[in-house]
């Protein structure tokens, strides 16, 4: 009887013991924290150089500027006062997407970019680790009019939407917050994700990063571009 006590003893404090873990780990990341200020957009340092397309052409991949390039350290750092720990990767990938556009001999000299996509990650005041992520993705670099009309297909029946500096820009995920931009001859994606929520935004973390936060990263891209 005494032994089947302790057993039970054991247990409720085993019980207590993981609850104080959770619960310690829940305050840590605090994912419902209304502390976190946001900044503004503050693009800085030198325009990025692209090549004047016109007539249906298409810039190989392998000739596409690194991704990293757009966004800056100092420039995550205004959009995220308090910001800390921030990395950034560099991916490769391939240009499916050059297929849609047009028949073209870029796609067989060079359909593969070393660094046409860069992902970032981060902390924000509230968050335990490196929890919150941006990406930017290059989809291609090309005549400005064929990327138009290949917009077109991609988001027929989607919602639209303007942003900062952008020509244009179509929301191809609502769920996720994905934004696909043009700006000039650059098609590009944006995304990404948090756990914590912002001052004066009530909206629930994924609504506010797709409609406050993202648009503050294309301003920021979108200024390199001449």
């Amino acid at each position: 009887m005494l032994k089947n006590r302790a057993a039970v003893l054991t247990l409720i404090g085993a019980l207590l013991i993981s609850n104080v873990v959770l619960l310690t780990f829940l305050v840590g990341t605090n994912p419902w924290s209304s502390d976190v200020a946001m900044g503004k957009a503050a693009p800085r340092g030198a325009t990025i150089a692209l090549p004047s397309l016109k007539s249906g052409e298409i810039l190989a991949a392998n000739r596409w500027p690194d991704a990293c390039s757009f966004v800056r350290k100092e420039e995550i750092e205004a959009i995220f006062p308090g910001v800390k720990d921030i990395q950034q990767e560099s991916h490769p990938i391939t240009a499916l997407s050059i297929k849609e556009f047009a028949a073209h001999p870029s796609w067989k000299e060079g359909d593969r970019s070393e660094s046409g996509r860069c992902l970032y990650s981060m902390r924000l005041p509230g968050e335990t680790y490196s929890s919150t992520l941006f990406w930017l993705r290059i989809e291609a670099v090309a005549d400005p009019k064929l990327i138009d009309g290949y917009v077109d297909r991609l988001a027929s029946g989607t919602n639209t939407r303007g942003a900062a500096g952008a020509d244009r820009c179509v929301i191809t995920d609502l769920a996720e917050g994905s934004w696909n931009c043009r700006k000039g001859p650059l098609l590009f994606t944006v995304g990404g994700q948090t756990t914590v929520t912002f001052k004066g935004t009530p909206a629930p973390a994924p609504f506010v990063w797709r409609d406050d936060v993202l648009p503050k990263f294309i301003k920021t891209i979108t200024a390199k571009i001449k």
